[in-house]
């Protein structure tokens, strides 16, 4: 097993196994919260990874469940353990915390940034902006401030917490894979303004000589195509017992889709992107010559 870097993998773990659980012993979950006495929601929760697990709560369904083997209500309790720590994004639980009003700065970002620090891959297809991984931090301040009606306190500590999630593409071990499509608008939209846009670029070009990072460019020439409904994530984890899942963000909430056959027809979508994008040397040279247009 790949040890976890944060909580979110074995909350997950723990979730489907406790699901699986569930259902070999012919219950529904309104009977697990029954038993559990408490709501479904919290049930459900617990099956999707969702929210700290507590022990109690996790011994209580093994039983309900009668779960006798000592290994496997051991290695359970050890995800409930592991599932109980707190990420380095937890210093950011003030800004993290104000979505309900700001609709750029969601509800469960906690649960994407979680995500992103366990994964080993991230896919990602943007249409209108540079992917939050690769922007500096002046384009990162030009987005929130322009879009975000938070505060400056609070756009600051967003930034930060920005500028922090990208440290997995730059460690020597283990780096976060990033394999991002941009439609050619991305480029094209002064963010910032001039100097901002040029020094963006100019990150980019740096990042694509990384081997962790592809960078790819969809050119307006390429006309329509099987992402016109927007842009998507896909989220890869290294270890064969945690499934990739979809992350997709709008003004009216985000959308996590963890089955199968829905991650496949993403990952689809995402191969044929790549196919009719231009090749990563193909995409420096366009970047490069955007570059000294400006």
């Amino acid at each position: 097993m790949s040890p976890a870097r944060g909580p979110v993998v074995p909350r997950r773990r723990l979730g489907a196994e406790l699901r699986t659980l569930r259902e070999q012993a012919g219950l529904t979950i309104e009977d697990a919260a029954t038993g559990l006495e408490c709501s479904i929601s919290k049930v459900s929760r617990l099956e999707t990874g969702q929210g700290i697990p507590k022990g109690r709560d996790v011994r209580d369904l093994l039983d309900r469940y009668e779960v006798t083997d000592q290994a496997q209500r051991e290695r359970l309790m050890r995800w409930v353990r592991d599932g109980q720590r707190q990420g380095w994004w937890h210093d950011y639980s003030d800004v993290l915390a104000v979505g309900p009003d700001d609709p750029l700065v969601p509800d469960n970002l906690s649960r994407y940034v979680a995500l992103e620090q366990d994964a080993s891959e991230v896919r990602s297809f943007e249409t209108a902006l540079v992917h939050g991984l690769l922007q500096t931090e002046h384009y990162a301040r030009a987005v929130l401030s322009t879009t975000s009606t938070a505060d400056r306190e609070v756009t600051d500590r967003l930034v930060e917490l920005r500028m922090r999630r990208q440290n997995r593409l730059y460690v020597d071990d283990d780096p976060l894979i990033v394999h991002m499509v941009l439609d050619e608008a991305v480029l094209h939209r002064p963010i910032g303004g001039a100097p901002v846009m040029r020094a963006q670029l100019t990150r980019l070009l740096a990042d694509a000589q990384r081997p962790n990072i592809t960078i790819q460019v969809l050119p307006f020439s390429i006309g329509a195509h099987r992402a016109m409904d927007g842009p998507f994530m896909v989220l890869a984890f290294s270890d064969s017992d945690d499934n990739d899942l979809v992350y997709v963000e709008s003004h009216l909430g985000q959308l996590y889709l963890e089955k199968e056959h829905d991650v496949q027809v993403y990952n689809l979508v995402f191969d044929a992107l790549v196919d009719r994008s231009l090749s990563a040397e193909q995409s420096v040279a366009f970047i490069s010559n955007l570059l000294l247009d400006r």
